[in-house]
Parts: C-alpha cells; structure tokens; sequence
C-alpha cells in the first residue's frame, strides 16, 4: 500500500513515495546507511524485516509495492521486504534483474518492484505474482505507481487524477511540488487519496530520494505528511558514477538472458 512519484531531472531525479500501513504496525526505524564492498546505500528498515526503499551510491534507487490485483498463491514464508537489501548494490539493470532471478522468491508475496538506473536513464518494473517473474522497460519521464490493499487498479485511478491535476500546477515537477502532492488528499476519497486516511490503515511515512551528479539525499517524515511540518530526517552520500558503464548500456547485446517489454 504505497504511492511512488518519479520525476527526471537533469544528471538525476526526485521521488517521492508514501507508504501506507495499518497504524498498530511497529514504526520503521528512520533510514541509515549501510556498505557493502565499494557500494554505499541509504534506506530505512522495518522492525518486521526489510525495507520498500532504497538508493545506492551510483544512484540507483529501488521501490517495492504490494500487489494486490492478483490471487494469492502461497502463504507467506519471507517478507517482501528482504528484496529490496539484496538488490541494493546493483550498479545496473543487468546486475539488477541477474540478481533478481536467483533469488528464492517461494514464499514471498506478490510484489512490483520498479528499480530507478541513472546513468542508463533507464526504469525497469518487474512484478512477482508467485508463478513467475515479469519485467518491462518503463520510459525514463514523469510518471506514478500506486498500490491499496482495498483495490491497486482504484488507488492508480483516483491518485492518477490527482496527479495530472498538479502536474499542470506552477512548479510542477519541483521537490516542494513533490512534497505538496504526498500531502495531498484530493480528489477527496482519503482511503484512496495519495495521503491516505482509512480505519486502522495510513500514510505512515514520506521517503524523498533526490540523486544530483554529485550526491544522494534521502529525506525522511514518520507520521502523515499532510501532519509534519517539514523533513524530520535527512541522510546523504556522494554520488558514484559508474564508468563506462552507460555506453556498455548502449552497445549491449540484442540477444541474452534479459529481455524487457516495453510499458508506454
């Protein structure tokens, strides 16, 4: 139960990303970072295991949504979240998806995953649906994924719409653009509302990842964003390029082990 806002910008991009969770659920713990070989990453880490959103220190970001549209296969076994720490030193898409596939997915719960790779300018989705492995090429623009334990295909409609209405708002695409969006509560319906307020079910916390050509930032609310005045938290690293590796992107082969569709 999640909203995630990419927006490109020049040598990066910012994106936002609420998560939306059953309020008797323990807080996450605020995000940190961590190292593994040359690779540093931020994220935070839920007290049940895991985490919905990491970037390393190429600058390549993951999120992890529930999918709630497909039937449930297996029981839980593994938390979603374990996915997320495996994938985080990735410094490309094949690094990524290779990583990806040999992982043990049995057990684990249908997801979508949408991995952001700046020096590719290229976004990749793969969705798990506990049979198989999907992934598609996603256009390196604007654009949002939604996910509502309630229903993914209403929450992407009715979020959806208030998306395209800010977007055509002065400063659309900026970070207190992003910021205003993940508060918002239009067009009204809160249990689907990009802030979500339903029961026992809410926005919980706003994670924004900002990658520049030199750093990486990841600023962290805990608590609603339409009720946190400003960021609470804030971590940063600099920013790693990976040489070569975007004209390896360029000149890779046009047979092999990973092949993407290609989402409009």
């Amino acid at each position: 139960m999640c909203t995630v806002t990419f927006i490109p910008v020049r040598n990066g991009y910012h994106l936002g990303m609420n998560r939306d969770e059953r309020t008797s659920r323990p807080l996450a713990s605020l995000p940190e970072v961590y190292a593994r070989d040359a690779i540093e990453s931020i994220y935070p880490w839920d007290l049940e295991g895991g985490t919905w959103v990491g970037v390393n220190s190429v600058g390549n970001a993951f999120t992890l949504l529930n999918w709630n549209d497909t039937e449930v296969l297996q029981a839980k076994v593994h938390s979603r979240g374990s996915v997320i720490p495996a994938l985080i030193g990735a410094s490309n898409t094949q690094a990524a998806h290779s990583t990806l596939c040999n992982l043990d997915l049995q057990g684990i719960l249908p997801f979508t995953l949408v991995g952001f790779f700046v020096e590719q300018e290229a976004a990749v989705m793969w969705r798990w649906d506990q049979r198989s492995l999907q992934s598609e090429l996603v256009p390196w623009k604007m654009r949002q994924w939604c996910s509502s334990s309630l229903s993914d295909a209403q929450a992407s409609l009715q979020r959806g719409k208030a998306f395209a209405m800010a977007a055509c708002e002065s400063g659309g695409g900026s970070r207190d653009w992003l910021r205003r969006l993940h508060s918002s509560h239009a067009p009204g319906d809160r249990p689907f509302s990009t802030c979500v307020h339903r029961g026992g079910v809410q926005t919980v916390s706003y994670t924004e990842l900002t990658c520049t050509g030199r750093r990486v930032k990841c600023k962290y609310v805990v608590g609603s964003p339409c009720q946190v005045a400003g960021m609470t938290h804030c971590v940063s690293i600099p920013r790693i390029p990976v040489l070569g590796q975007l004209q390896a992107w360029k000149e890779r082969p046009t047979r092999g082990s990973f092949r993407l569709s290609v989402v409009p």
